[in-house]
């Protein structure tokens, strides 16, 4: 099975918060010897091998800018491994506390990203907040997907309230070209509005990072006539194998189709130039 994995992260140890670097290496400990050099520095070419080891062909990479929270991972970062590597698809970051949001989309534009994550539960802020909405309104202009952590984070200083899913619809609802991608597709406490959004909404997708595979027909019992609206993230490094989680999905009681489709078609059609 090909695997199109739309959830990797990548830093420095220095660059991810003491709590989240120790709770990503408590999960995907058979990395950290090959992923970090004795400085703690990421070794880009052992991301590579790691993942094609790992059967992925293509990977959205995605920095970040939550600094009390998780870290700052830098966009630079990523586009520069996906200037050498043709695996990776490079995301930007906005952090509206942070940023002027259409400045810093701009200059990130610029810099190559091919799509955009957004984190209110890490950077405090709604994802239906004003100051970000002349940043989606250019993204569906160029149709560009945005990510939106979409659920819990068990991190301190973590807010649920930012998590609230009416914010996402309103978001899905004012910008319906918009393509909208929840990661952990309400993780924790909304998976029904999650899976309701993406029947409601044609360009709304649910990203399954940071979920059981096996559990996903119980967490979505819609799934097998949604399959074209869920795509497989692994949430790396911060999960035990990237290839067993994609075996997992394909154990599912789905039909072939379906499993092609979250596995790495639906990405496909989604990220990859026509």
């Amino acid at each position: 099975m090909k695997i199109f994995d739309v959830h990797i992260h990548s830093g420095d140890r220095h660059e991810w918060t003491e709590e989240a670097f120790t709770f990503l290496m408590s999960l995907g400990s058979r990395y950290q010897k090959r992923l970090y050099d004795h400085d703690g520095n990421q070794v880009d070419d052992e991301l590579h091998r790691i993942l094609v080891e790992e059967g992925v062909e293509h990977a959205v990479l995605l920095p970040e800018y939550a600094p009390k929270i998780a870290g700052v991972h830098p966009v630079e970062r990523v586009v520069a491994i996906a200037a050498r590597f043709r695996r990776f698809i490079p995301f930007g970051f906005i952090n509206p506390l942070l940023h002027h949001p259409v400045e810093e989309f701009e200059r990130q534009l610029a810099l190559g990203i091919k799509g955009l994550k957004i984190h209110p539960v890490h950077c405090e802020h709604y994802v239906n907040d004003r100051n970000l909405y002349p940043v989606y309104e250019r993204c569906m202009q160029l149709n560009m997907p945005v990510m939106m952590h979409a659920g819990t984070s068990i991190f301190t200083g973590a807010k649920m309230r930012y998590a609230d899913p009416y914010t996402y619809d309103d978001v899905a609802t004012d910008f319906p070209g918009l393509t909208i991608i929840l990661a952990h597709g309400g993780r924790g406490f909304w998976y029904q509005q999650a899976e309701f959004m993406v029947k409601r909404h044609r360009n709304v997708y649910i990203d399954i990072c940071g979920l059981p595979p096996q559990n996903l027909l119980q967490l979505y019992p819609s799934l097998p006539r949604l399959a074209d609206k869920f795509l497989f993230g692994s949430d790396f490094p911060g999960v035990p194998g990237i290839r067993a989680n994609a075996e997992a999905v394909c154990r599912l009681d789905l039909c072939p189709e379906a499993k092609e489709l979250i596995c790495h078609r639906n990405a496909e059609r989604l990220l990859l130039p026509g």
